[in-house]
């Protein structure tokens, strides 16, 4: 399991006020996303689409009264929109790139030479172990 790493004060920035809630969970499980298959920051419209269940999710465009209230379903077009128009993801051929990914994150070549370089550990102290013991590594 890898780790995503996000300030504890990002939510601070003017870009995440524009984006508003709905595009600030998108924003969250698209870096997820991105690190888990090692994108590099890219999602592509396909996963974009899919990343949040938007049942149920409307805007209040306006209302009667106080007897009831109005709105617009919010879609995946809807909330990719917001990211967009708040410059937190940048269209992309094939979907969008999260914008200043790399600076934040680390590169996919970054995670599989972690990887590589704490299994080539793992197997040198096994080998170690089990030679110490008196016993041959097979």
């Amino acid at each position: 399991m890898a780790w995503v790493k996000i300030s504890d004060d990002f939510y601070d920035h003017p870009k995440f006020a524009e984006a508003g809630p709905v595009g600030l969970a998108l924003w969250t499980v698209g870096l997820a996303y991105a690190n888990r298959n090692l994108t590099d920051g890219f999602i592509p419209r396909a996963a974009a689409r899919r990343l949040l269940d938007y049942e149920h999710l409307a805007i209040e465009t306006g209302a009667v009264g106080d007897l009831a209230t109005f709105g617009e379903d919010i879609d995946a077009d809807w909330a990719i929109g917001k990211l967009v128009d708040a410059g937190l993801w940048e269209p992309a051929r094939g979907g969008w790139q999260i914008h200043d990914y790399l600076e934040y994150q680390p590169s996919a070549a970054e995670v599989i030479a972690l990887r590589e370089a704490k299994s080539e550990a793992g197997k040198a102290g096994a080998a170690k172990r089990w030679n110490k013991t008196g016993r041959t590594a097979g």
